[in-house]
C-alpha cells in the first residue's frame, strides 16, 4: 500500500513538472509575451537573440506613415517602388493612393510596393527613410536593432530581437489606426488605377478568437516570424515569435504561448500601493516640517502570487537642512516585486525651503514669551 502510494506521489509531482515545463514549450527559437499596457515580460525564449525580422520591418514604417502623412494625403507612386519582389500589391509607376490604403496594402497582405512607396514620398529614397527609421529606433530604446530598409527584405545590417519588436509594437498600438488595421481581417482597396481585394495574412485573426493583430513576415533569411496581439477581458497581450520552421509553426507557437500567458496572469491594479505621505523635519528653518503628498494610478499584469508579494519602501532624507532650495531630490518610493521593481518615483523638492533669519528668532521668541504669560 505504502508502495502504491509512493508510485503515485511519485507520478503527479512528475505530471507536474511535465506539464510546467512543456505547457509553454515552443520550437520557435526566439519569443516573447509582454503586457500591451505596460510593456511587462511575461515569457521569455531568447527574445534579446538579434534576427532578420522579414516584413515585421513594416510596423516602424506604419508608424513613420501615420506619424508624418495624414491619412487621406494623396501621395505619387515613385516608379523606383514598383516591382521590387517578394509580396506586392501591385502598384503603378504615378498613380496616386492614399495614404490610408498604402497602409493596408503594406499591413494586411504585407506590400513590399507599399512600403517602398511610403519610403520615397517621405524619405525621398531608402537611405534616407532608413536613417528615419534608426533615429526612432534610437528614440523608443530599441537597442539591439538596425534597419536599413522600409519592408524587411534580407540585408545583413537589418535586424532587430523579440524584444524591441514587442517594444515597437507596444508604442505602434498607442495609434488607433494601426489598430484598425491590423485588426482588418479583409479589405477592398483602391490603388489608383485599379482596386484590389486584401486578405491579411495573419491566419489567428480568423482561427484563434482573442487574436486581434498583428503582422506576419517571411524571408529565407529570417524564416517565418510573427507578431500577434490578443485580448482576454482587459488584458491585451503582445507576442513574438521569430525564426519558425514552418508558417503554421509560428501561429502555433504565438497561441501557445498567448494562451498559457492568459491563464497565469490577469491585470491587477496596484493604485492602492501608490499613496505616498512624506513628512521630513525641518532643521533651522522658516517652516518645521516639510509635508506633502501623492497619489498615481497604474495597472499591471500579475499573477496572483506576485500580487500577493508586492512590497513599498521608501527612501527619504531623515531631515532638511535651510536653507534647501527648489529641485533638491529628496527621496525615492518604490514598489516591488522581489527585485523586480513594478514602479518608482523619485521626488524633489518644490519650492525653496529658506533658513530662519534674526528676525524670525526675535518673531518666534515674542511669541513663546506670549504663550507663557497666556498660560500663568
Amino acid at each position: 500500500m505504502r508502495k502504491n502510494f509512493v508510485l503515485i506521489f511519485l507520478f503527479i509531482v512528475f505530471f507536474n513538472m511535465f506539464y510546467t515545463v512543456f505547457a509553454t514549450d515552443i520550437s520557435s527559437p526566439s519569443a516573447i509575451v509582454i503586457c500591451n499596457e505596460t510593456g511587462r515580460v511575461l515569457y521569455d525564449k531568447n527574445s534579446k537573440d538579434q534576427r532578420k525580422m522579414a516584413s515585421l520591418t513594416k510596423i516602424m514604417t506604419a508608424i513613420l506613415l501615420i506619424e508624418n502623412c495624414k491619412m487621406d494625403e494623396e501621395i505619387q507612386i515613385a516608379k523606383e517602388a514598383c516591382y521590387i519582389g517578394g509580396s506586392e500589391v501591385g502598384l503603378k509607376p504615378n498613380d496616386t493612393v492614399t495614404a490610408e490604403n498604402l497602409l493596408y496594402g503594406m499591413l494586411l497582405p504585407s506590400g513590399n510596393d507599399c512600403a517602398m512607396a511610403i519610403a520615397y514620398h517621405i524619405g525621398g529614397n531608402v537611405e534616407n527613410f532608413a536613417k528615419l527609421m534608426n533615429a526612432k529606433a534610437q528614440e523608443l530604446g530599441l537597442e539591439d536593432t538596425h534597419f536599413a530598409n522600409p519592408h524587411g527584405l534580407d540585408n545583413d545590417e537589418h535586424y532587430s530581437s523579440a524584444y524591441s519588436l514587442a517594444l515597437l509594437t507596444k508604442y505602434a498600438l498607442s495609434y488607433s489606426k494601426i489598430v484598425e488595421v491590423v485588426s482588418t481581417k479583409e479589405k477592398d482597396v483602391n490603388f489608383g488605377s485599379f482596386t484590389k481585394h486584401l486578405n491579411n495574412t495573419n491566419a489567428l485573426l480568423r482561427t484563434y478568437d482573442k487574436a486581434d493583430g498583428v503582422k506576419t513576415g517571411f524571408t529565407n533569411g529570417a524564416n517565418r516570424c510573427l507578431i500577434a496581439s490578443a485580448t482576454q477581458d482587459d488584458l491585451k497581450l503582445i507576442a513574438v515569435v521569430l525564426g519558425s520552421d514552418t508558417s503554421q509553426i509560428r501561429f502555433d507557437d504565438a497561441k501557445t504561448i498567448l494562451e498559457d500567458t492568459f491563464s497565469k496572469y490577469k491585470l491587477f491594479d496596484i493604485s492602492n500601493f501608490l499613496n505616498v505621505y512624506i513628512n521630513i523635519p525641518v532643521i533651522k528653518g522658516k517652516e518645521t516640517r516639510y509635508i506633502s503628498s501623492f497619489s498615481d494610478t497604474k495597472k499591471e499584469a500579475l499573477t496572483q502570487e506576485e500580487y500577493d508579494k508586492i512590497y513599498v519602501s521608501q527612501n527619504f532624507i531623515d531631515k532638511i537642512e535651510a536653507p534647501m532650495y527648489a529641485g533638491t531630490y529628496i527621496g525615492t518610493y518604490t514598489v516591488s516585486i522581489d527585485d523586480e521593481i513594478l514602479y518608482s518615483k523619485d521626488f524633489y523638492l518644490p519650492y525653496d525651503i529658506l533658513k530662519k533669519s534674526p528676525l524670525d528668532y526675535f518673531i518666534l521668541s515674542i511669541k513663546n514669551m506670549f504663550n507663557k504669560l497666556e498660560a500663568i
